[in-house]
């Protein structure tokens, strides 16, 4: 994504999807989807890092704030927002030097799936590791994680297909 405008647009719309409809979803504790996290995966590659990790703990307070979860998706977030400059080198080199997007669209669908996989995994097995509060089970731990991230994955890979080029 390049234009900051629409990327504000889509994201108080994601946000508010995510609040009212997918915040409603959840199977037994094991499937959570997070699809928020597109807004922080999606930010513009012109950021710079503090901005990043504003946006980052803005995105999660705000999600605290909807969840009542106490600060566990602001600390994930804001890691997610963090690492998201190392993941975009190891995706897309060279996106912030030349105002590179990276959409579906625009990196392909190799790239992409990486790209918000590796991001996904990153900010779910923080958030619960930090929602375990310890680790008695770390195999219900691993896998509880492992199953929301795929299923975040798969959702925002549906949105990446949904999304036309233009409205980003």
């Amino acid at each position: 994504m390049k234009n900051w405008p629409h990327w504000v647009y889509w994201s108080f719309g994601l946000l508010f999807f995510q609040s009212f409809v997918l915040s409603q979803i959840q199977v037994y504790g094991y499937l959570n989807p997070h699809v928020y996290l597109l807004v922080i995966l999606l930010i513009p590659a012109s950021a710079s890092r503090i901005s990043l990790l504003l946006i980052g703990a803005l995105v999660g307070g705000f999600m605290d704030f909807q969840m009542l979860s106490g600060g566990m998706h602001l600390m994930a977030s804001t890691l997610l927002a963090y690492f998201r400059p190392y993941l975009l080198d190891f995706i897309v080199p060279r996106a912030s030097e030349e105002n590179l997007g990276f959409t579906r669209q625009e990196v392909g669908w190799q790239k992409w799936v990486v790209y918000t996989i590796l991001g996904t995994f990153i900010h779910h097995f923080y958030l619960f590791a930090v929602d375990a509060h310890g680790l008695y089970d770390p195999l219900g731990f691993v896998w509880r994680s492992f199953l929301s991230a795929m299923a975040t994955g798969v959702l925002m890979l549906i949105m990446g297909i949904l999304i036309k080029p233009s409205a980003l």
